[in-house]
């Protein structure tokens, strides 16, 4: 793959700096073409490294180790590589204002792209008609290499400082970089109009103090050196935080698409906690395939996982058993994203953020006896169903009958609105239950609902509802409730500032699927990193005041048994399809 994700990591970021160590170079990069193989030769300067020079030339960690296999033990100044040229074409372009003392060498640097990627975006250009005042085009690469090389993390450096800067005459974007020491890359994602309209004397633009940087980290060449002591983080303090998930395993039981969209929606949280005062380390990682799990055996042994703060990942079974064991360890926090640990109970550092609808029942059931408790409660048994919440209605029958809450249920003849019409009660609210959440089953039911088209109806039902928005109009007409641990409407303001974000930043839509894992990412991104930016590593003691607003999920984490217990998420949504038109989510979680 070539480098797209991390072209995209840069810019969801604001002010990203991809490589820090490039910005104080002291030497010149010297490279020699040779044209008939189309192969660079690089020579090393100081501050650089192998994934620093992939980037540069639009390649990728690995194809660099084929050609020069010594230098998987490392680099130094003056070594010479061997490299690959691309002749990628170009996603999408920039204006650059040509501004006093610039050169094409310069601004080629600046962006770090060579003077022939500039020539060619510019028919005509070269060092005689570069000229001030004149605006050109600078190509930006849409190159898409392996998410997440696999020798080679991501750390995503997050501070939110910023003093306003007033262009005086003769300044160029690389004099104030220098002076303030932030490159130029930096001053362009912190001030978006200068990509389009330049720099010119008298305007003010943002300079990030703290800046925002993506760094490689090569963890298989790192000491072993696990701390002695759980690390820990006061309130306000850097935090460090390792998202670790199998993002290239083709055959996984999450497509791998949906972990990278899980990631992204990751990175738009931090985005918007960095604007909130967040100081963070954000490492992602690539954990191999589910089944294998030596690789992250092998990166959970290096000093940078063990220096974390929160850790959250994992899809399987064995590697949810593996971080478990690695948090009760280490102290570390862990947060499970998918499925469960099978030791919830006994690691007091555990935190499992999903459920099975099932664990909800007892209170579903609660909330359903407060909102119908005086209702004509009526269980639709339609011929030919498949009565694949049988499971669910018969829970919530003993429920009622423990609360002495009577119920009818339908006749299950061929005409189900006939059954329907029987029950009907004139005097007060008919709920009806169906005993199957497929779409079949609720197509009928509005078919024999408008047939007879009764008053004071309402229906309630199941999350798999959401999928069938071809009968969203109906689900208002009977004012109907879901229950559900997750749900999200794409018409609401959050969301819709979600999908406006994502777009800009990746040029891709969210991937259609129940739940939506860009959601995901950026629910447990928000609670998180809130949790640990405003109460520390012990933000667990503070659960019952943190109330974050989410989009998708709802989180209410409580403890499982004694001290050695962790937390388990018993959040809950009921959501009422309002004959209005609109839809409200209400939290209905029992709070502890």
């Amino acid at each position: 793959m070539k480098f797209k994700y991390t072209f995209l990591l840069c810019l969801v970021l604001m002010s990203v700096n991809i490589f820090a160590d490039i910005q104080n170079r002291q030497e010149v990069t010297q490279t020699i073409i040779s044209s008939s193989e189309n192969i660079v030769t690089h020579t090393v300067v100081k501050g650089e490294t192998v994934y620093s020079i992939a980037a540069t030339y639009k390649t990728n960690v690995r194809e660099i180790y084929k050609l020069n296999p010594d230098a998987e033990n490392g680099i130094k100044a003056g070594d010479k590589l061997k490299i690959q040229k691309t002749n990628e074409a170009p996603a999408e372009y920039s204006n650059h204002l040509i501004e006093p003392k610039e050169t094409l060498y310069s601004v080629s640097k600046m962006y770090k792209i060579t003077e022939e990627d500039i020539k060619r975006a510019n028919p005509g250009l070269n060092e005689s008609t570069f000229s001030i005042g004149k605006t050109i085009r600078i190509p930006r690469f849409d190159f898409m290499p392996e998410i997440i090389v696999s020798d080679v993390s991501l750390a995503t450096v997050v501070t939110n400082s910023y003093t306003d800067y007033k262009v005086q005459k003769g300044e160029t974007l690389y004099s104030i970089g220098k002076a303030y020491n932030v490159s130029v890359e930096n001053l362009l994602n912190s001030n978006t109009s200068l990509r389009d309209g330049g720099l010119k004397e008298g305007m003010t633009i943002r300079i990030p103090q703290g800046q925002i940087q993506t760094q490689p980290i090569d963890y298989t060449n790192i000491n072993n050196q696990a701390n002695i002591s759980s690390p820990h983080a006061s309130q306000g303090e850097m935090v460090k935080v390792g998202v670790l998930l199998p993002f290239k395993d083709d055959k996984g039981s999450i497509q791998k698409e949906k972990l990278v969209e899980y990631y992204e929606g990751f990175l738009l949280a931090v985005k918007n906690m960095k604007e909130k005062g967040l100081n963070a380390e954000v490492y992602g990682f690539d954990i191999g395939t589910e089944k294998n799990t030596k690789k992250l055996e092998s990166l959970l042994e290096t000093y940078e996982m063990n220096n974390l703060h929160l850790v959250i990942g994992g899809v399987s079974k064995q590697q949810i058993d593996i971080l478990s064991e690695f948090s009760r360890n280490t102290g570390i926090k862990y947060a499970i994203p998918f499925g469960a640990s099978k030791n919830i109970e006994s690691i007091p550092t555990l935190f499992q953020m999903t459920t099975s609808h099932s664990s909800r029942y007892p209170e579903v059931i609660d909330a359903f006896k407060r909102q119908y408790s005086n209702a004509n409660i009526v269980f639709v048994s339609e011929a030919g169903s498949n009565n694949d919440k049988s499971d669910f209605v018969n829970e919530l029958k003993k429920g009622l009958s423990g609360s002495n809450i009577q119920f009818k249920t339908t006749a299950s003849s061929e005409s189900l609105a006939d059954d329907i019409q029987y029950t009907l009660d004139a005097t007060r609210q008919t709920v009806l239950i169906p005993t199957s959440s497929s779409e079949l089953t609720l197509r009928r039911l509005f078919i024999a609902l408008n047939t007879i088209n009764p008053t004071n109806v309402s229906l309630f039902g199941y999350p798999e509802w959401q999928a069938y928005p071809q009968h969203r109009i109906n689900l208002h007409k009977y004012d109907s409730r879901i229950y559900g641990i997750f749900f999200a409407d794409d018409q609401q303001k959050e969301a819709q500032e979600f999908i406006y974000e994502y777009k800009r930043w990746y040029n891709k839509d969210l991937i259609s699927s129940l739940p939506k894992y860009g959601y995901m990412g950026y629910d447990a991104g928000i609670y998180f990193l809130t949790a640990l930016n405003r109460f520390g590593s012990e933000f667990e003691t503070y659960l019952d005041e943190l109330r974050v607003p989410l989009i998708q999920s709802v989180f209410h984490f409580k403890k499982l048994g004694t001290e050695k217990g962790g937390y388990i998420n018993e959040g809950l949504y009921f959501i009422h399809y309002k004959v209005n038109s609109e839809i409200e989510k209400t939290d209905v979680s029992n709070k502890w």
